[in-house]
């Protein structure tokens, strides 16, 4: 039959008859059994015309994973000529690749950079000319996106390097190089002997070797950034005088110092003064305080390691005033761990001096208050 459609569903029966008798054989296209058949000649019929009249797919798309962790679609195409052009899609959205398809070996290639959750999708390609086209379509999802970040988790697995120790300021590292790793993979540290039995790695950690790194850990972690001392929790002042607060501060490399006046940063000008001198005494010099300047003053000394900062609270009082009594509410000392990517505050140019005469940076680690300052025996911070 060459045009099998539905007027076509019935029962066939075949009759043989010979001088000795008669024989038939029935067969029942009723119902599903017919409605199968009419789907099979429908999907047969397709097939040749893309095969025999147009450009179609010899092979449709797969997914290869190679032993280099790479992820590449392919597929090979067929019947093609001169006009014949191919697409790639990923969510009905054309991907245009970094090399173009190759239709003269008939093989047509997209890597996939990075694959993870982000890159899975319904991925599609197309072959057309003036004589028909052709698509092919694969769902990287599900089972099929597992099945291949299992593949690259045993790729990656068997190219670990052994497991080395880094000791950083932050502190004691354990690390293993592979040739590929993505979030999706399933990465499971164990201590000790007693694990599930899979592929590891283990590195035993004797009492010297941990010794060692630990002290290296230490070293590096004391010599981060420190403010070592000179700051008063509290200062009282009268109007009109000059404060200045001082403090020794040390770090490797050395660190930039910052100021701020209420939580806000403290812009240097004639009358507020930043300096840090030899990279290890920073000093706030305030000329000529008011009622306004009386607040809380925090001190951040940074380096790429992290950082710490101090408070200080400032209270200014009239001439004749009775001398505040000054309770400090401070908070502990601040650690602040390192950024990612790691950030240094470039320090703030400070603006040219104005005729008036100045107070001299104070030569020493040690905080001089100015005349009028009110702080009997300030517990200092160690």
């Amino acid at each position: 039959m060459d045009h099998f459609t539905e007027e076509n569903e019935g029962t066939y029966t075949c009759q043989i008859t010979d001088g000795g008798g008669k024989a038939q054989s029935s067969l029942v296209l009723i119902g599903n059994a017919f409605r199968a058949a009419l789907a099979e000649a429908d999907f047969q019929r397709r097939e040749y015309i893309r095969v025999k009249e147009g450009p179609h797919f010899s092979e449709f798309l797969s997914l290869q994973i190679g032993d280099d962790c790479s992820v590449t679609l392919v597929c090979k195409v067929a019947n093609l000529k001169k006009e014949s052009v191919f697409h790639w899609f990923r969510e009905d959205t054309e991907i245009i690749p970094d090399v173009k398809p190759d239709l003269g070996s008939g093989v047509c290639k997209l890597p996939i950079k990075e694959f993870s959750m982000k890159t899975a999708g319904i991925y599609k390609a197309t072959i057309s000319d003036d004589r028909g086209k052709d698509m092919s379509q694969i769902n990287i999802s599900g089972k099929v996106f597992d099945d291949a970040i299992n593949k690259l988790s045993q790729l990656a697995g068997a190219s670990a390097a052994e497991l080395v120790i880094n000791c950083t300021a932050t502190g004691i590292q354990l690390q293993c190089h592979m040739k590929y790793y993505t979030l999706e993979m399933n990465i499971t540290w164990y201590n000790g002997l007693n694990s599930p039995t899979v592929t590891r790695f283990f590195l035993f950690l004797y009492l010297t070797v941990y010794e060692k790194a630990f002290a290296e850990f230490q070293k590096l972690k004391h010599t981060l950034r420190r403010v070592v001392g000179g700051l008063p929790d509290v200062v009282t002042i009268m109007e009109k005088k000059t404060l200045s607060l001082t403090c020794t501060v040390c770090g490797d490399p050395k660190p930039q110092v910052s100021w701020l006046k209420n939580g806000s940063e403290v812009e240097p000008d004639d009358q507020y003064v930043v300096s840090l001198d030899q990279g290890k005494f920073a000093s706030l010099t305030i000329k000529g305080v008011s009622m306004e300047d009386s607040g809380r003053y925090t001190m951040i000394v940074q380096n790429k390691y992290g950082g710490e900062s101090v408070d200080i609270v400032v209270s200014v009082y009239r001439h004749g005033e009775k001398i505040p009594e000054a309770k400090p509410t401070l908070t502990p000392k601040t650690i602040i761990p390192p950024k990612l990517p790691i950030e240094i505050p470039q320090p703030k140019t400070q603006p040219a001096p104005s005729a008036a005469p100045s107070t001299p940076s104070p030569a020493a680690p040690k905080a001089a208050l100015g005349r009028g300052v009110k702080s009997p025996t300030p517990s200092r911070r160690k």
